[in-house]
């Protein structure tokens, strides 16, 4: 079985372009993808951002292409 990692990055935005600013977290539990992308569903989530040229970004990995 792979195994994923849930991986939230912080981007920001120039005003063209999202771009990665440097910081992640990685979820240290591993799960199947199906359950990873279920995770990941934005729509599951409830959004509290005040600032539009910052966002939060979810995926999923397999574990060993993380980084």
């Amino acid at each position: 079985m792979k195994e994923f990692v849930l991986v939230i990055s912080m981007w920001g935005n120039n005003g063209y372009d999202w771009e990665y600013i440097g910081n992640q977290y990685i979820m240290k539990e591993m799960f199947t993808e199906p359950q990873c992308q279920l995770l990941a569903d934005t729509e599951l989530w409830e959004v509290s951002a005040t600032n539009p040229y910052y966002r939060l970004q979810f995926d999923c990995f397999h574990k060993d292409d993380k980084n």
